[in-house]
């Protein structure tokens, strides 16, 4: 089952968070004193009921299993300002916005908690991160204030976090806190990349509460062919195949699609059944919107039409050509153009540029890129192994790690100029 990550939005989602702390915090952690926790098991304080406040929530089926809480700077100051004394770096801030068009905008990060069984699973901490990042940007953030535990520490101060105070005990938390500081470009790079603010991110340039993350694992569906159409997707990592059953009832690819696509557009124009079949080929994660909330968008702004078209345009120019390589392109072409879209969805290494690996536990890698490349399973393991020889790759059942592009290594050429 798809986790998901939302921006609570009703009073259960609200509830759950609240739950969901007390039992990380008091019940798992043995943290924060009876006064933080309502009788009832609950933790909850004033700064969830300031303005410019947003609580992410991440869910695993109906279980609420991680959130993390977003604050606006306001008169009543950050959450963290509850522990420390921030003054000195404010009066920073002020002076070096002086003359400026803008002036700091400041928010918190606090009451970060997750269930100890998802705390060790890295792609629900990286999204928990990445969507909280993106509501900080929404929010027109320029620094963030924090306070953290010193085990935890480490992966703020990755995010380009510095102390501005040695840890201290707080005797309310039951914990050793340090306060923290960092400049929210940082956070932005690391969580979208260094040219991130250059680039046509729809969902990302018009993020609001209703967006939603979704993770799902290799061979996960998301949605199957004939479902009703009801929500557009946008890959931020990974790839999805997307496929429909063939007169002979065999699933027939129609598009493989990595990080930047934008797709199930149509359920902007209706809300009819799906055309396809929509499945991960490896670890994703996207970002969905409902076709009500997107539309809205669009009409308050028309002129947001425009990043949609680009998107349309793109996605039909790549589907027309994987249409012409399946169908004319001789076998060892079409396993030459699998492999270049799976070199466009891999990661690179960090130390490593510009290697990349990719990992694939659906089934055997060669059995995924014949399905995806419609030839045999023997032709794709004989250009792996031709590729391998030449230094170009290597590769076992679940993991490909590429040395090169594979269009280094001549993948053909379809003119779709038609």
């Amino acid at each position: 089952m798809p986790i998901k990550l939302k921006v609570a939005r009703t009073a259960k989602e609200l509830d759950d968070i609240f739950r969901l702390r007390y039992d990380v915090y008091v019940s798992e952690r043995n943290k924060f004193s009876e006064k933080r926790a309502t009788c009832d098991g609950r933790i909850v304080d004033h700064f969830d009921a300031l303005p410019g406040v947003a609580n992410v929530v991440a869910y695993d089926g109906d279980t609420a299993i991680a959130s993390f809480r977003v604050n606006k700077d306001s008169p009543f100051g950050l959450a963290p300002e509850k522990y420390f004394d921030f003054t000195e770096v404010r009066a920073g801030l002020a002076v070096c916005s002086e003359g400026l068009a803008s002036v700091p905008c400041v928010v918190s990060c606090s009451m970060l908690a997750i269930r100890k069984r998802w705390r060790r699973k890295r792609n629900v901490i990286l999204a928990l991160f990445k969507t909280v990042t993106a509501v900080m940007h929404g929010l027109g953030a320029t620094h963030v204030f924090g306070a953290s535990s010193a085990e935890t520490f480490s992966i703020y101060r990755r995010l380009g976090c510095e102390a501005i105070a040695p840890e201290q005990w707080v005797e309310s938390v039951g914990d050793k806190l340090i306060p923290l500081m960092g400049p929210f470009d940082k956070i932005f790079t690391w969580a979208f990349g260094q040219n991130a603010l250059k680039a046509k991110y729809f969902w990302l340039d018009n993020y609001c509460a209703q967006f939603e993350t979704i993770l799902l694992s290799p061979g996960e569906v998301l949605f199957r062919e004939n479902d009703r159409a009801e929500r557009v997707y946008s890959i931020e990592r990974g790839g999805v195949t997307l496929s429909r059953k063939g007169p002979d009832q065999k699933d027939l690819v129609i598009a493989e699609l990595g990080q930047g696509a934008l797709f199930g557009e149509l359920a902007i124009f209706d809300d009819e059944q799906r055309s396809t079949t929509a499945t991960a080929a490896m670890n994703t994660q996207m970002i969905t919107i409902e076709r009500s909330h997107l539309l809205d968008i669009i009409h308050n702004e028309p002129w947001k039409a425009d990043q949609l078209l680009e998107h349309f345009a793109h996605r039909l120019r790549k589907t027309d050509h994987l249409a012409l390589v399946q169908q004319f392109a001789p076998q060892t072409s079409r396993v030459s153009y699998a492999l270049e879209q799976l070199w466009n969805s891999a990661k690179i290494e960090v130390g490593r540029s510009p290697t990349r690996i990719l990992q694939m536990d659906a089934e055997p890698i060669a059995r995924q890129i014949a399905r995806r490349a419609q030839v045999r399973e023997s032709e794709v393991r004989r250009v792996l192994e031709m590729r391998r020889v030449s230094g170009g790759l290597d590769y076992s059942d679940s993991v490909v790690r590429f040395f090169r592009s594979p269009s280094s290594e001549g993948v053909m050429s379809v003119n779709t100029s038609h």
